[in-house]
């Protein structure tokens, strides 16, 4: 990639070092020069967050992809950041372990660009974000110094959480270099069933049952508004115990129209609608609410015909909207969508526009008012940054 834009300011050089030292070392150099530099693997969140206020170099890390460390019998893994997620399947596959993060583009997505962005998907559910599954990080600090945090294995404790801290932060306090995982023993089987409603009540309803039936679902996300898909790992018997529990007692109670077991290419059909929702699209939106609020239906407030079918993860409370375009009047209705949410959840939801033409950026801002922690935030970017050489301006409040 010889030209790269984020959110919309293309950098005047790109680097790509081939080594975590070359990494350091241009690092370094950027900022005895203080010149304004961002990190990218595989370019599938450029359009994630505002404009950055200057942007010299772009460092990419897609030649960072060694495997450092494997402990299967620990499942734990160390990794480059420029390692693929599709790379780091075919690695962990070979021992029946996975890395349960769900992205729109695995032969993209880089094992640092999921952790700036705390990637997150259908499997959440069940495995949590990036943030649950990292246990140790090493970065290049914005001056070029490199620091480590955390350990190689899960039950970790000692000194600052610094893998927390770089997980979602997009690059702004400091380059990923590696990271260490926590994996997962792949399923011995998967099975997955669909229940189709009409109407929001009966959704919630099912969502509910599913909690009071002790499920443990690998997924629960709903397609289109009305098709609620429910999918289960784990061992043979143990995934038919719950298969039956949801289609003989749960899509009963819940009044649900129809409800059979997906066949064939049924799972991947609506695993396709997923990653479109998250890839496709000028206008995208994340809607956040508590879980007891409708999240779902809250992105229907845009004026729009969707591009990608809505997706949500009711007992998340979380939903992604897609549209092919919005009106001349698009910031109008993205503060408006933001205070409806506001209203619908008493203030405790958000809305984080995920994707934007560039003509909108500067009229619209991705994330919204900013949470009552910025002063901390500000805080910890001083502290790192001093210079605001990092990525700045593009995250949350400016930082």
């Amino acid at each position: 990639m010889s030209a790269v834009s984020i959110a919309g300011v293309a950098a005047r050089n790109v680097v790509t070092p081939r080594s975590v030292e070359e990494l350091a070392r241009a690092v370094g150099e950027l900022h005895a020069a203080r010149a304004p530099f961002a990190f990218v693997g595989g370019a599938t969140h450029l359009a994630l967050g505002n404009a950055p206020r200057a942007l010299d170099t772009v460092i990419r890390t897609v030649a960072l992809d060694r495997v450092v460390e494997y402990a299967a019998e620990d499942q734990t893994i160390t990794v480059e950041a420029g390692m693929t997620l599709a790379e780091l399947d075919r690695v962990l596959a070979a021992h029946g372990q996975m890395l349960p993060v769900d992205v729109a583009d695995r032969e993209r997505a880089t094992v640092g660009g999921v952790v700036a962005t705390n990637a997150f998907g259908r499997r959440r559910q069940r495995y949590g974000t990036v943030k649950d599954l990292i246990v140790g990080v090493t970065i290049v600090r914005p001056d070029g110094t490199l620091a480590r945090g955390g350990g190689k294995v899960v039950k970790n404790v000692a000194g600052f959480d610094l893998p927390k801290l770089m997980t979602g932060a997009l690059g702004t306090l400091g380059g990923i270099a590696s990271v260490t995982f926590r994996v997962h023993p792949l399923p011995e089987a998967r099975r997955a069933a669909a229940l189709h409603f009409d109407g929001s009540d009966a959704i919630a309803r099912a969502a509910r049952a599913i909690v009071e039936a002790r499920l443990e679902p690998e997924s629960v996300a709903l397609y289109n508004y009305d098709a609620l898909v429910v999918s289960f790992g784990g061992t043979p018997r143990g995934v038919e115990e719950q298969m039956r529990t949801l289609l003989d007692r749960v899509a009963p109670g819940a009044g649900a129209g129809a409800a059979h077991e997906l066949v064939d290419d049924e799972p991947e059909s609506y695993e396709q609608r997923e990653r479109a929702v998250r890839r496709d699209g000028d206008w995208r939106f994340t809607v956040a609410a508590p879980p007891a609020v409708p999240s779902w239906t809250l992105g229907s407030f845009v004026a729009a015909a969707p591009l990608a079918v809505p997706v949500a993860y009711p007992l998340l409370g979380v939903a992604l909207h897609a549209y092919a375009a919005l009106a001349a009047d698009a910031p109008r209705q993205c503060v408006e969508l933001r205070a409806h949410v506001a209203a619908q959840t008493d203030g405790c939801g958000n809305v984080t526009v995920t994707a934007m033409p560039d003509a909108a950026r500067g009229r619209v801002d991705a994330w919204g008012d900013p949470p009552p922690s910025l002063p901390l935030m500000r805080a910890l970017k001083a502290r790192f940054d001093p210079l605001a050489l990092c990525n700045p301006g593009r995250f949350v409040g400016g930082l």
